[in-house]
Protein backbone atom coordinates (compact mmCIF):
# COMPACT_ATOMS: atom_id res chain seq x y z
CA UNK A 1 0.00 0.00 0.00
CA UNK A 2 2.76 2.20 0.61
CA UNK A 3 4.27 1.88 -2.70
CA UNK A 4 0.53 2.81 -4.29
CA UNK A 5 0.54 5.92 -1.97
CA UNK A 6 3.83 7.41 -3.01
CA UNK A 7 3.19 6.72 -6.63
CA UNK A 8 -0.07 8.93 -6.15
CA UNK A 9 1.76 11.58 -4.18
CA UNK A 10 4.57 11.94 -6.86
CA UNK A 11 1.78 11.70 -9.70
CA UNK A 12 -0.04 14.58 -7.50
CA UNK A 13 3.22 16.51 -7.49
CA UNK A 14 3.52 16.26 -11.64
CA UNK A 15 0.25 17.68 -11.40
CA UNK A 16 1.31 20.47 -8.93
CA UNK A 17 4.20 21.96 -11.56
CA UNK A 18 1.62 22.18 -14.38
CA UNK A 19 -0.54 23.85 -11.42
CA UNK A 20 2.61 26.55 -10.63
CA UNK A 21 3.21 26.89 -14.42
CA UNK A 22 -0.06 27.98 -14.97
CA UNK A 23 -0.09 30.48 -12.16
CA UNK A 24 3.11 32.22 -13.30
CA UNK A 25 2.86 31.62 -17.22
CA UNK A 26 -0.35 30.88 -18.45
CA UNK A 27 -4.13 30.01 -17.41
CA UNK A 28 -5.01 26.14 -16.83
CA UNK A 29 -8.42 27.13 -18.61
CA UNK A 30 -11.52 29.74 -18.50
CA UNK A 31 -14.09 31.33 -21.01
CA UNK A 32 -12.37 34.43 -20.14
CA UNK A 33 -8.91 33.75 -21.69
CA UNK A 34 -8.16 33.65 -24.99
CA UNK A 35 -5.33 31.40 -24.73
CA UNK A 36 -4.93 29.09 -22.07
CA UNK A 37 -3.18 25.64 -21.47
CA UNK A 38 -5.92 23.13 -22.40
CA UNK A 39 -6.55 25.27 -26.07
CA UNK A 40 -3.02 24.40 -26.61
CA UNK A 41 -3.38 20.69 -25.48
CA UNK A 42 -6.28 20.73 -27.34
CA UNK A 43 -7.37 17.85 -25.47
CA UNK A 44 -9.53 17.33 -22.09
CA UNK A 45 -8.94 18.47 -18.84
CA UNK A 46 -8.73 14.74 -17.70
CA UNK A 47 -6.36 13.64 -20.29
CA UNK A 48 -3.60 16.48 -19.11
CA UNK A 49 -3.16 15.46 -15.81
CA UNK A 50 -2.93 11.72 -16.81
CA UNK A 51 -0.21 12.90 -19.19
CA UNK A 52 1.95 13.57 -16.43
CA UNK A 53 0.73 11.05 -14.10
CA UNK A 54 1.87 8.16 -16.35
CA UNK A 55 5.42 9.18 -15.31
CA UNK A 56 5.27 8.96 -11.11
CA UNK A 57 5.71 5.00 -11.45
CA UNK A 58 9.23 6.23 -13.17
CA UNK A 59 10.22 8.97 -10.32
CA UNK A 60 9.32 7.12 -7.70
CA UNK A 61 11.81 3.79 -9.04
CA UNK A 62 14.29 6.53 -9.98
CA UNK A 63 13.64 8.42 -5.93
CA UNK A 64 14.37 4.54 -4.28
CA UNK A 65 17.25 3.82 -6.11
CA UNK A 66 19.00 7.14 -5.76
CA UNK A 67 17.44 6.68 -2.05
CA UNK A 68 19.97 3.12 -2.34
CA UNK A 69 22.56 4.62 -2.98
CA UNK A 70 22.80 7.85 -0.52
CA UNK A 71 25.15 8.06 2.50
CA UNK A 72 23.15 10.69 3.65
CA UNK A 73 19.47 12.55 3.70
CA UNK A 74 18.47 13.76 0.35
CA UNK A 75 20.00 17.28 -0.39
CA UNK A 76 16.50 19.03 -0.44
CA UNK A 77 13.65 18.36 -0.93
CA UNK A 78 12.67 15.80 -3.65
CA UNK A 79 9.25 16.43 -4.64
CA UNK A 80 9.22 20.23 -4.56
CA UNK A 81 12.85 20.63 -6.36
CA UNK A 82 12.67 17.58 -8.93
CA UNK A 83 8.85 16.27 -9.02
CA UNK A 84 7.50 19.65 -9.64
CA UNK A 85 9.81 20.89 -11.53
CA UNK A 86 9.75 18.10 -14.23
CA UNK A 87 6.02 18.88 -13.82
CA UNK A 88 6.55 22.72 -14.90
CA UNK A 89 8.86 20.99 -17.46
CA UNK A 90 6.72 19.26 -19.41
CA UNK A 91 4.03 22.31 -19.37
CA UNK A 92 5.93 24.77 -20.49
CA UNK A 93 7.16 21.79 -23.58
CA UNK A 94 3.32 21.21 -24.71
CA UNK A 95 3.20 25.28 -24.63
CA UNK A 96 6.04 25.33 -26.69
CA UNK A 97 5.07 22.37 -29.13
CA UNK A 98 1.49 23.34 -30.17
CA UNK A 99 -0.22 20.99 -27.82
CA UNK A 100 2.36 17.93 -28.51
CA UNK A 101 2.95 15.83 -25.42
CA UNK A 102 6.60 15.02 -24.91
CA UNK A 103 8.21 11.67 -25.86
CA UNK A 104 9.05 9.33 -22.90
CA UNK A 105 12.46 9.52 -23.89
CA UNK A 106 12.57 13.91 -23.50
CA UNK A 107 11.20 13.10 -20.06
CA UNK A 108 13.43 10.85 -18.78
CA UNK A 109 16.46 13.15 -20.01
CA UNK A 110 14.65 15.97 -18.11
CA UNK A 111 14.01 13.81 -15.15
CA UNK A 112 17.68 13.07 -15.34
CA UNK A 113 19.24 16.59 -15.59
CA UNK A 114 16.83 17.62 -12.70
CA UNK A 115 17.97 14.36 -11.02
CA UNK A 116 21.45 15.15 -11.72
CA UNK A 117 20.78 18.96 -10.51
CA UNK A 118 19.59 18.19 -7.41
CA UNK A 119 21.91 16.12 -6.10
CA UNK A 120 24.97 17.86 -7.31
CA UNK A 121 24.42 19.03 -3.80
CA UNK A 122 25.01 15.62 -1.79
CA UNK A 123 28.58 15.00 -0.60
CA UNK A 124 30.75 13.93 -3.24
CA UNK A 125 31.75 10.94 -1.71
CA UNK A 126 27.89 9.92 -2.84
CA UNK A 127 28.24 11.43 -6.40
CA UNK A 128 30.03 8.04 -8.01
CA UNK A 129 27.18 5.82 -6.84
CA UNK A 130 24.25 8.88 -7.91
CA UNK A 131 26.12 8.91 -11.36
CA UNK A 132 26.26 5.17 -11.54
CA UNK A 133 22.41 5.41 -10.34
CA UNK A 134 21.41 7.78 -13.69
CA UNK A 135 23.27 6.42 -16.11
CA UNK A 136 21.06 3.28 -15.79
CA UNK A 137 18.22 5.41 -17.44
CA UNK A 138 20.30 7.24 -20.16
CA UNK A 139 23.82 6.73 -21.27
CA UNK A 140 23.70 10.60 -22.33
CA UNK A 141 24.15 12.83 -19.12
CA UNK A 142 25.47 15.88 -21.15
CA UNK A 143 23.92 19.08 -18.27
CA UNK A 144 23.83 16.20 -15.41
CA UNK A 145 26.40 18.14 -12.38
CA UNK A 146 27.36 14.71 -10.81
CA UNK A 147 31.30 13.86 -11.81
CA UNK A 148 31.89 10.13 -12.82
Amino acid sequence: MTRELDIALTAAGLVMGLRDFCDSKLAYDGQDEPITLLSHWGRGAWELPAELAQYAPLLFQLHTELSAVLEKDFPGMWHYEVVEQLGWAIADWIVQHDGEAPSRAWVVTTLVQLAGQFFSRAPPADWSALHAVLLRYTADLPTVLLSA
